[in-house]
């Protein structure tokens, strides 16, 4: 009975979801761009299955469905911006914090943290911290240092900087973005040192 009225209660979220989604796709009166997706034949009748209970086409369902994962998708990745400078904690809190949350560090966010240590002026592209961290794609490193900036925040009680939105922006706890011919990431100073005094480098 419990599974069930869980499976009700987020089936009613993604319906909410999907609406205003759609609201807003009405509102901006977007020009349409065809594309082909393959799903195996069980993904297939879910989406037919849950397109009807909303009562709507499985073409309109699923765009909804494809506009609703970007949007999630952009806010876990946490895209590069230039921001404004945001007070960040000193080297010594930052090593409180790694210490605290250090059972919860991933292999692939050592080995991140590492090869950006060890980069000239520890400054690398996203790309290349992804290869040394055995990631297959530059958005895991994003996403990880996106990770990564709230929980040492969520220790600390740190608000996170922001992006020029107004939305948080957790990756630049850990690091500096600038663009010239690709994105660049530089590892706060203080991130740094705070590195150096709990052993992770």
């Amino acid at each position: 009975m419990m599974l069930i009225l869980i499976q009700i209660l987020i089936l009613y979220l993604v319906m909410n979801k999907v609406r205003e989604l759609a609201h807003k796709v009405l509102q901006r009166q977007e020009e349409s761009v065809r594309f082909s997706i393959t799903l195996t034949k069980t993904d297939n009748l879910r989406l037919e299955k849950l397109a009807e209970i909303i009562g709507r086409s499985k073409s309109a369902f699923c765009s909804e469905l494809i506009s609703a994962a970007l949007d999630d998708f952009e806010t876990v990745i946490d895209t590069p911006e230039c921001e404004t400078d945001s007070p960040l904690p000193s080297a010594e809190k930052y090593a409180k914090a790694f210490n605290a949350i250090a059972d919860k560090l991933t292999e692939g966010h050592r080995a991140m943290l590492k090869a950006h240590y060890h980069k000239q002026n520890q400054t690398s592209t996203t790309p290349e911290l992804a290869k040394a961290a055995g990631y297959e794609h530059f958005g895991a490193v994003n996403l990880q240092y996106a990770r990564l900036g709230e929980m040492l925040a969520e220790y600390l009680n740190w608000s996170l900087p922001q992006h020029s939105d107004g939305s948080p922006f957790p990756t630049a706890f850990i690091v500096k973005w600038h663009k010239k011919d690709f994105w660049y990431c530089t590892l706060h100073p203080q991130v740094v040192q705070a590195m150096k005094m709990v052993g992770l480098v």
